[in-house]
Order: C-alpha cells, then sequence, then structure tokens
C-alpha cells in the first residue's frame, strides 16, 4: 500500500545519507540494462525528494537517457536498510540550475556534498560540468534491521 513520502521521508534521507553510494540503471535502446555506482545528493522541495548527482557524460550514458530517462537507484546497507527509487533522469542544462547544484555540493559537508574543484576546474559554467537531475516516479524504503521480521516495503508514489 502506498503511502504519502512525508511518511517515508526521514527514514529516505537517513537512509540515503548514510549509505551515499548507490547503483543506478539505465537501458538502452535495445532494453538491455546498465548499472553503475553514483553519488546523488538529494533534497526535499515542495515535498518530493530531488536528486542530483555530478557525472560525466558519456557518450554511454548520454545514448541511454536519450532513449529511455527513467533510471532505477538502488541504496543497500549490510544491516538491510534500503532505499529504492524509480526516476525519470534529465540532464541540467541552464547556467543558473547549475550554479545552485554547484554551490549546493560544494557547501553541503562531507560526505554528502564534495569539493568538485577537483573535476571540474573551471566551476559551474563549465561545458564539462553536466548535472543529472532525478526526478522519482516511486520510492520505496526497507528498514530491515530487525530481518527477517520487519522488512516490510513502504511504498510512495509521485
Amino acid at each position: 500500500m502506498a503511502e504519502l513520502f512525508e511518511a517515508l521521508r526521514d527514514d529516505f534521507v537517513r537512509i540515503t545519507d548514510d549509505v551515499i553510494w548507490c547503483s543506478v540503471t539505465t537501458v538502452d535502446d535495445a532494453g538491455r540494462p546498465r548499472s553503475r555506482i553514483l553519488h546523488p545528493l538529494w533534497e526535499i522541495v515542495d515535498g518530493r525528494p530531488v536528486g542530483w548527482v555530478v557525472t560525466g557524460r558519456t557518450p554511454v550514458k548520454a545514448r541511454h537517457l536519450a532513449a529511455n530517462p527513467n533510471v532505477a537507484v538502488s541504496y543497500w546497507s549490510p544491516d538491510q536498510r534500503v532505499v529504492l527509487a524509480e526516476c525519470v533522469a534529465s540532464w541540467v542544462q541552464d547556467v543558473e540550475t547549475k550554479s545552485r547544484v554547484w554551490d549546493l555540493f560544494m557547501t553541503t559537508p562531507p560526505p554528502r556534498g564534495y569539493d568538485l574543484s577537483g573535476f571540474i576546474p573551471d566551476g559551474a559554467a563549465d561545458a564539462a560540468f553536466t548535472p543529472l537531475r532525478l526526478d522519482p516516479r516511486s520510492v520505496h524504503v526497507y528498514d530491515g534491521t530487525g530481518f527477517p521480521i520487519h522488512f516490510t516495503p513502504r511504498t510512495a508514489h509521485f
């Protein structure tokens, strides 16, 4: 049964902040999945999670997202705390949003945020700075610290 995101928010934030790195899976134009490890920084905007990923706009990623912008995001910790999200991904193009995302990463304390200048020395206006925005269609939170007894998913749809 789906819940409002507000009911999942604290667990979503706690797990994604603790785990930090997640698997993100794209699908190519032939329907073949490909996973990679990424580091989204999530914020809550108007009661909904929005993820920001600083990642290279590689030819493979760009082709996959052009063919199908839907991605699966999966966080897992050894104590069986899990966040899954089905998202629509979009490349950020405008300088204003790129600047805001740059500032968000630079001012958020590690390990959630980090210094981007080692990767992109010319800052947010650099053409190489291509943040990826993640807008979830659904979020699933599992707190399996009591596994196997308490491993019931909690789900929010948007």
